[in-house]
Order: structure tokens, then C-alpha cells, then sequence
């Protein structure tokens, strides 16, 4: 019996935080778009899985704990100050907010409501 309550209680703290969970600054149509121009303009550094190659990793413990808490801005800003290496800024926000987007997905941030640009990149990158 009291194994059921404990598991019962889990369950609803579990359920509880992700309903509390933010979403992201971006749509799921946004990211969705990014992972075609990733593909196109970051994939052959980075990889299209994104575990990095020539380029860093895009996803795991080491890129969440190096922007966590920190605002989605400052990782958008990184990648058009930096990237491509061989053009850096170089990238338009028609490509940028998708790109990132896609970045942010496939790092277990959800999508929201409202599409990612640099207005609404104030929001913190998830911890």
C-alpha cells in the first residue's frame, strides 16, 4: 500500500513539472525549418546529428550546462557572430532563428507559441 502512494505521488510530481515546464522561444514549424538549413549551412562541422565532428557538439551535458540559465539571445548571437567560420555573420535571421530553433529542440527545450527572433530571445536557455 504504501509503495502504490509513493509511486502515485511520483507520478503526479512528475506529471506536475512537466506541465511547469516553459516552453521555448521558437514554433515547432520554426524548428522544424532549421533542421533543413542546418543541414544546409552547419551539418558538415557539426554533424546532422549534431555530436559535433570538425565543429563542438550541438547537444549533450556539455552544451546544456554551458548555456543553461543563460538568455536563448546569447547562443543566438554566438552562432551569427562565429558561424560559418568562414563567413561569420554572415547568417540572415531567415536562416539564424530556424537554425537555432532546431538547436534548442534537439536539445528537449519544447517548442511554444511565438517564433524565435532576436526580440524575443530574452527567454533563458532551460537548465
Amino acid at each position: 500500500m504504501k509503495r502504490r502512494a509513493l509511486l502515485s505521488g511520483l507520478f503526479y510530481v512528475a506529471l506536475a513539472g512537466s506541465a511547469l515546464a516553459e516552453p521555448g522561444p521558437f514554433t515547432d514549424q520554426q524548428a522544424n525549418d532549421g533542421k533543413t538549413k542546418f543541414n544546409n549551412q552547419c551539418a558538415t562541422c557539426h554533424r546532422p546529428n549534431l555530436e559535433g565532428g570538425q565543429g563542438p557538439a550541438l547537444t549533450g551535458d556539455a552544451f546544456k550546462q554551458k548555456w543553461a540559465g543563460k538568455p536563448v539571445a546569447e547562443l543566438r548571437d554566438y552562432i551569427h557572430k562565429t558561424m560559418p567560420p568562414t563567413a561569420p555573420g554572415s547568417l540572415t535571421d531567415d536562416q539564424l532563428d530556424p537554425i537555432t530553433a532546431y538547436i534548442l529542440s534537439k536539445n528537449g527545450v519544447e517548442p511554444g507559441d511565438a517564433p524565435l527572433s532576436a526580440g524575443s530571445a530574452s527567454a533563458p536557455f532551460p537548465k
